[in-house]
């Protein structure tokens, strides 16, 4: 006798629903792990680029500082306290907007910051690409610049390098680059025309104590007492007494004489 053959029953689809739960709570399990050792995982990706307008600009720094990432946010020349205000920030830890941005004169505006527990100030001013910060100073709003052209203004008719050091003197005083710029020999290199920036983006005020007429040497040496960022520094200012088109300031020491 030949009997047919039986269809094997139909085995249940229980194990596959058991094994796509585990697969989900495992995926589920690691992306949690990861959100939880990894903070950041399920933000979304902070601005620190944008600087099209000064609003822009303080929102990327404020991100900037938290990230440790503010050197696409610097003018190409700036203050020399703003370098030590990234060193300190880097282990600020973040930062907050305390003070919205506000207009200090024509082409510059300021914002406040609170990082690591101190109030910083920024100054904001237009340059390549958009606007960058110029100056960031602790303890208060930087003060603004009478105006942010850097061309140097026409050589003014001097006749001594006593006379050539002082109105040099007297434009970092007043923190007028052009003034400044233009009294500079045309030999200088561009460490120092750029030094000479970086110093009246800051706020330092030298007076001259002394000054040594060399008439040999057709030099003139001014020896002064000044006070950068707070604290008191000698500086000093050498000429060119014999140079082409008259006297000119040929070398600049901001603090130290």
């Amino acid at each position: 006798m030949t009997y047919g053959h039986y269809a094997p029953p139909k085995r249940p689809k229980t194990w596959l629903w058991i094994t796509l739960t585990l697969v989900f709570v495992l995926i589920a399990g690691g992306v949690a792990f990861t959100g939880f050792v990894s903070p950041g995982f399920f933000k979304a990706k902070t601005d620190t680029t944008s600087r099209a307008t000064p609003e822009q600009l303080s929102r990327s720094f404020v991100n900037g500082v938290g990230e440790n990432r503010v050197s696409e946010l610097w003018c190409a020349i700036r203050s020399k306290r703003s370098y030590t205000f990234e060193q300190t920030m880097a282990v600020s830890g973040g930062a907050q907007l305390s003070t919205p941005v506000h207009q200090r004169a024509a082409q510059e505006y300021s914002a406040a910051i609170t990082a690591a527990g101190e109030t910083v100030g920024i100054a904001m001013i237009p340059g390549e690409g958009g606007w960058c910060v110029r100056d960031a100073k602790i303890g208060g709003e930087p003060e603004p610049l009478p105006g942010i052209e850097t061309k140097p203004s026409p050589r003014p008719d001097v006749k001594t390098g006593e006379e050539a050091g002082n109105k040099f003197v007297d434009a970092i005083n007043t923190r007028d680059i052009p003034a400044a710029l233009s009294v500079l020999c045309g030999k200088v290199p561009d460490t120092t025309r750029d030094g000479v920036q970086q110093i009246i983006h800051g706020e330092a005020r030298y007076t001259v104590e002394k000054a040594d007429v060399l008439t040999t040497a057709e030099q003139t040496i001014l020896h002064l007492a000044g006070e950068v960022d707070g604290v008191r520094q000698p500086g000093r200012v050498e000429t060119d007494d014999a140079a082409e088109g008259g006297p000119c300031v040929a070398s600049f020491a901001p603090d130290s004489d």
